[in-house]
């Protein structure tokens, strides 16, 4: 029988991290966290040994485009430690830019070990020279006691100062704050208030924020096609959880202005991206023939990769789907159906907060961010829900 598929607004707080937005192309590396985007200097085919003599002789233009060539193995094998090591090199000489860099290694363990308090280090350096992104990301680091004791009143200084110079993604950050109450009262006016000035920005989270108010958060109300705008045009940018939460709402709402297939081709983009949960989604659509042709194999191995994907957020939720899904296969196309999953793992290993399709050169586009709002989670101990 076909189980309705259910949404629900929830905005979760698990860490608010931005990155480098830094003058020059982008490179990419699709590895260990996330897919980097970092910044690099591609002006005009310099020979590798004369990049390397310059690098070497503390030329930090030289030194920013062997860090980004050793990140996303552009023209050298690609090597973290190395392009740590010259982004470092690089942060050292005062380049705001890759100070953000290596605070978000740390953060990350990227080439580094894992050392909050060395990423915060290098956010406040970047922060005293002037960087909107060091100071956004050292205002989380203080939110969450990272590397730094907690304080709640310093990070929101911070992000109120950012959000009145006009900063859109001090806004959208502030706005969040407000949705959460987080070191201040629940204020879902003042959330919109927040998500509308970076909405106005064309910030991809603000539009997301303003998206998922508009589906039905508490204390604001429901407009589902107002969602749908915020939410499309979001997911245009690239944001990830903005493709999930549009294809989820499409799909229980058959009835909001959509093309043909939009709904899954948005849940398998945000699928490729890394979303657990949008994969989870499409195993239950083929699982009841909702959007697709009803089969039980193909849900068995979105259900798989949606495991493989969530890890132990997910085992859980999805268990009964799996079992289920498993004893309707014989033996054979269980194993079938495992090794699409782990070649399709193979082929899609990386978690993304944006995709982008073509220009990689947005404004707003972050190394890598935990921006934790969550439109859609799983919720299913029959395997019967999406929420």
């Amino acid at each position: 029988m076909t189980r309705k598929l259910r949404a629900r607004s929830a905005l979760l707080l698990a860490g608010l991290f931005s990155s480098l937005v830094h003058p020059g192309i982008l490179c990419q590396m699709s590895s260990g966290p996330g897919s980097l985007f970092v910044a690099g200097d591609a002006s005009a085919d310099i020979p590798r040994e004369d990049i390397q003599t310059k690098a070497a002789a503390g030329h930090l233009r030289e030194e920013l485009r062997l860090a980004c060539d050793y990140l996303a193995g552009r023209g050298v094998p690609r090597d973290l430690s190395k392009a740590a090591y010259w982004y470092q090199k690089a942060a050292n000489q005062g380049d705001t830019g890759a100070e953000v860099q290596m605070g978000y290694f740390y953060l990350a363990g990227i080439g580094v070990n894992t050392d909050a308090q060395q990423a915060a280090k290098w956010f406040q350096r970047a922060s005293a020279s002037g960087s909107s992104i060091g100071r956004l990301n050292l205002a989380v680091l203080y939110m969450k006691g990272a590397g730094v004791p907690k304080d709640l009143r310093l990070g929101l200084e911070l992000l109120n100062e950012l959000a009145e110079r006009g900063d859109p993604r001090g806004e959208a950050y502030l706005g969040l704050v407000y949705v959460l109450g987080v070191g201040v009262e629940r204020n879902p006016a003042m959330a919109e208030h927040w998500f509308d000035r970076a909405a106005k920005h064309h910030n991809p989270e603000a539009e997301y924020g303003m998206g998922t108010l508009y589906t039905g958060s508490e204390g604001h109300k429901r407009d589902l096609n107002r969602a749908v705008t915020y939410l499309r045009q979001s997911a245009d940018a690239g944001y990830v959880r903005a493709q999930h939460s549009l294809g989820l709402l499409l799909v229980n709402h058959p009835e909001l202005p959509q093309t043909s297939g939009e709904a899954t081709a948005l849940l398998k983009a945000a699928a490729t991206a890394g979303n657990w949960r949008s994969s989870a989604v499409l195993g239950i659509l083929y699982r009841d023939g909702k959007e697709v042709p009803k089969d039980i194999s193909t849900a068995y191995i979105w259900f798989t990769i949606a495991e493989i994907q969530g890890g132990d957020e997910a085992k859980a939720p999805l268990r009964a789907d799996l079992t289920a899904a498993k004893s309707a296969l014989s033996i054979e196309q269980q194993k079938q159906a495992q090794t699409s999953a782990a070649q399709w793992m193979a082929a899609n290993p990386h978690k993304d907060v944006f995709v982008l399709g073509g220009g990689s050169e947005s404004a707003f586009f972050p190394v890598d961010e935990v921006y934790a709002t969550e439109l859609a989670q799983i919720n299913s101990p029959k395997g019967a829900n999406v929420r």
